[in-house]
């Protein structure tokens, strides 16, 4: 088995695979024929500005077809182990050049540590603070081509997502894995930046964005109502939360913690192999099972965490189960809309006011698409909250975009629904795509005709009706 190593974002040298190469050759069972002469470690750029996602993937294919495709035998496939920007940087090689054919495409697995899947909180950061620290220090670029399909909503992350819901890979015997963690060094903890503390997350990745199982939804608006037209679902992926493990460092980042020396014991160490063992539909289904098992377990144990290292007294963080809601709102014209409020509402009267304390954690906007807003839930506090008798159950969303009025605006859009109904689409740990659309309303008074010759000032001329 040939094995290429795509490290992420803001690396620049090998030494961040760690001992992980080595420990998988050396604890490798015979039939995986995994040899050090098997290994190619990939070495991308991702510090210059002008190079982006798509320029990275166009340059692996070039990489592989001339290193990798000679050496395979004839049938034979080659697997990947990424790590964080790695996985999309792949998906995107794939969608590139076998989207159609999967069946035809040299890979065989596609094991994920930690991707970014539906990007990173931290990107927007990457962009700014964090980015010009490292130009004065390092001097290198922030990268802001990659960074910018990392940032949450960014239309290039929905684009590979929304085409990759039609992909059954393991149908045509490409195995993908996603496997993160949900644990915070606090080491690498920024008091600046929470997010680098963020619950849910191992400090740069949430779990919801690492998961290659999500769906989408389309609201469309017909006169007040948002009225749901269209759902999909991706095929099932493997999703495995390892106990223990944070994104990056040499004491307990999923990658680098890994040594040359293990046993198999390592939690990365361990379950890269058993995804490379993966042979058939049944066996990828199998380990499915276990890893959801394995997940339970991990969040389970790791709900509450007491710590005393850092902190002048001991502290207890609270993990619960959480799910992204990343919305774009367009209208029926194509425009994307900028300048709007969406609230969520619950209880019997569908009011703001009955949403439950805590279930909301973040909200961030994307800086190029003000159009698409990534939304953090906690989902054990919404899930137990609206369950309660008295609100019956009901959840919604309101949408209230500007200009609400004139001789061009938009009317407030409602969705009322019930929690029962939402939980077909979206899960804990999971990411959910919602398409908004509004309806650009027009009153006839936008363009009107008159026979009159004489000069007429009509700056005040009156709206009229709405036109079709």
């Amino acid at each position: 088995m040939l094995l290429v190593f795509v490290h992420g974002w803001s690396v620049t040298n090998t030494d961040t695979y760690g001992g992980l190469p080595v420990a998988l050759v050396k604890n490798a069972s015979p039939k995986l024929d995994l040899q050090i002469t098997h290994l190619y470690l990939g070495k991308y750029v991702s510090f210059a500005d002008e190079v982006r996602v798509d320029d990275i993937a166009r340059g692996m294919q070039q990489a592989i077809t001339t290193e990798v495709l000679p050496k395979l035998a004839k049938g034979e496939r080659f697997a990947c182990v990424t790590h964080s920007t790695g996985g999309p940087v792949v998906r995107k090689w794939i969608d590139l050049y076998h989207s159609g054919k999967l069946g035809k495409c040299p890979l065989g697995h596609l094991i994920m540590l930690a991707p970014a899947n539906h990007g990173s909180a931290l990107a927007q950061l990457g962009k700014g603070r964090i980015a010009r620290m490292k130009f004065f220090t390092e001097g290198v670029e922030p990268g802001t081509g990659v960074l910018d399909w990392l940032e949450l909503g960014s239309d290039l992350s929905w684009e590979l997502n929304r085409k990759w819901l039609s992909y059954d890979c393991v149908a045509e015997k490409l195995y993908p894995f996603v496997l993160t963690g949900q644990t915070i060094d606090r080491a690498f903890y920024d008091n600046v930046n929470t997010y680098t503390g963020e619950a849910g997350s191992d400090g740069v990745v949430r779990v919801a964005a690492a998961n290659l199982n999500y769906g989408l939804i389309r609201l469309v608006q017909t006169d007040g109502n948002l009225a749901l037209k269209k759902d999909e679902r991706s095929a099932k992926t493997a999703l495995g939360v390892l106990p223990g493990r944070s994104h990056s460092g040499n004491t307990i980042g999923i990658l680098a913690s890994a040594t040359a020396d293990d046993d198999g014991t390592h939690p990365t160490v361990q379950w890269v192999l058993r995804c490379l063992e993966v042979g058939s539909a049944a066996a990828y289904n199998r380990l499915v099972k276990e890893l959801e098992d394995l997940t339970v377990k991990t969040q389970t144990d790791e709900r509450k965490q007491k710590v005393k290292q850092l902190f002048l007294f001991e502290r207890t963080f609270v993990t619960n189960r959480y799910c992204m809601l990343v919305i774009q709102i367009k209208d029926d014209r194509g425009n994307n809309l900028s300048d709007y409020d969406v609230l969520f509402t619950a209880g019997p009267d569908y009011d703001p006011n009955h949403l439950p304390p805590g279930f909301f954690l973040d909200r961030q906007r994307n800086q190029l698409n003000p159009g698409k807003l990534t939304y953090y839930i906690d989902y054990d506090v919404m899930s137990d909250w609206l369950t309660k008798p008295e609100l019956a159950g009901k959840f919604g969303v309101r949408i209230s975009a500007r200009p609400a009025e004139g001789f061009a605006y938009y009317k407030v859009a409602e969705h009322k629904g019930t929690f029962a109904a939402l939980k077909q689409y979206f899960a804990p740990n999971q990411t959910l795509m919602i398409e908004v659309e509004l309806r650009r309303r027009v009153v006839e008074g936008v363009f009107r005709l008159t026979q009159d010759l004489t000069p007429e000032d009509f700056k005040k001329q009156p709206k009229g009706a709405e036109i079709e």
